[in-house]
């Protein structure tokens, strides 16, 4: 009887020790911890965004409609599995999936299966072609009169379970997913929306604090749900991605329920200096790269030297009146915002950072396997070979 008894005693603790299954080629079958967030960040210098893809939504769209139309709404194609093989040849190695949900929710705050599904298949393609992959919440946070997630204390005690719900069920179906994949918790958090929402930082500072306490409840209910959420690689964002003094000093941290800082790293965007395409006629000047690197040595002050990596979520051209290099300019152009990612990869390379690159390396229909070319190759270029 005995022996018995520690044969099923035994049994147990292996079965324990065995993932439920997942479709993805990267499922680890045992939780062990993963790589540090310092160490997955070094490896993700070389990042760009699936823009204008999983994240676009439209109110136009009726409920119910094939899942296609919603990736499609902002003229970008159906993501192809060959998109990803072409990334990463070229040497890119992680990619960021910005990913917009309220439209795929039910009342109850429930994910409808086939959204879900379809972000793993874009999950999958990015990771089973050996490239990290960033996944997020984006537009259901900044300045769209849908966004519910904002920087406010009445929306946060409306909101902050639902926001828990829905990371809870993210988390849930990701678990047994390996090292490669890292949860981000939201995109750019504001207070109000269109026509008055607060970019850069709130008029009212307090609101800061409710930033910080949606970081919490990512983290927290990311690690609730086990597996290898027990040791993922998660992202917080400053307020709105920015990096005003207000911004960067009052960031709180989460604590980590998993009992290790070490997993935890800070995300901004930078699109500075804001407005160079218009300020010096698309022309990366020496004032550009001066600039860029004052931010970097705030982000090394308020966080990298203090053991939080830091990634650049987002960054490119943009500028006023939706002024950016972008595949419709001409060679020289193109060779400017190359200029301006090199700059940033090389920052990145120096504060052991990563950065992704805003959409337009491959944008439109040159993503399409039967159309596909570089948009902008200098960029791409850039991006890959700067050491």
């Amino acid at each position: 009887m005995k022996r018995n008894r520690l044969f099923i005693i035994a049994s147990a603790f292996m079965l324990m020790t065995i993932s439920c299954g997942t479709k993805n080629a990267q499922e680890n079958t045992e939780v062990k911890e993963f790589e540090t967030a310092s160490e997955a960040v070094q490896k993700m210098a070389a990042g760009w965004n699936l823009g204008n893809s999983l994240d676009a939504f439209s109110s136009d769209i009726e409920p119910g409609s094939p899942i296609e139309k919603y990736e499609t709404a902002w003229g970008q194609p159906t993501t192809e599995d060959f998109l990803m093989k072409q990334l990463a040849a070229k040497g890119f190695t992680a990619i960021r999936v910005p990913t917009t949900w309220w439209q795929h929710m039910d009342k109850d705050g429930q994910v409808d299966s086939l959204w879900m599904n379809r972000v793993q298949q874009v999950v999958d393609d990015v990771i089973n072609n050996g490239m990290y992959c960033l996944l997020n919440v984006h537009h259901d946070t900044g300045a769209a009169v849908e966004a519910w997630i904002k920087a406010d204390s009445a929306i946060y005690e409306a909101t902050h379970e639902r926001f828990k719900l829905l990371w809870t069920q993210i988390a849930n179906h990701f678990k047994h997913y390996g090292q490669e994949l890292l949860f981000e918790g939201y995109n750019e958090m504001l207070t109000g929306s269109n026509p008055t929402a607060e970019w850069s930082e709130p008029k009212n500072l307090n609101n800061l604090q409710y930033v910080n306490k949606y970081a919490q409840d990512f983290v927290d209910a990311v690690r609730a749900t086990g597996g290898n959420n027990l040791y993922r690689n998660l992202v917080v964002n400053t307020y709105s991605g920015s990096h005003t003094p207000n911004t960067l000093g009052q960031m709180v941290i989460p604590t980590d329920p998993c009992g290790s800082q070490n997993h935890i790293a800070v995300q901004v965007h930078s699109y500075d200096p804001w407005d160079w395409v218009n300020t010096y006629d698309m022309k990366w000047t020496s004032q550009c790269t001066e600039e860029v690197t004052r931010l970097f040595a705030d982000l090394d002050k308020h966080f990298i030297s203090k053991g939080y990596p830091v990634i650049l979520g987002e960054y490119g051209s943009n500028g006023v009146g939706e002024k950016t290099i972008n595949k419709n300019c001409t060679d020289e152009q193109k060779s400017e915002a190359g200029r301006q990612a090199a700059d940033i990869t090389r920052l990145c390379k120096k504060y052991h950072a990563a950065s992704f690159y805003w959409m337009g390396v491959v944008d439109g229909d040159d993503r399409r396997e039967a159309s596909f070319k570089w948009s902008m190759e200098q960029v791409a270029d850039s991006i890959v070979s700067t050491k």
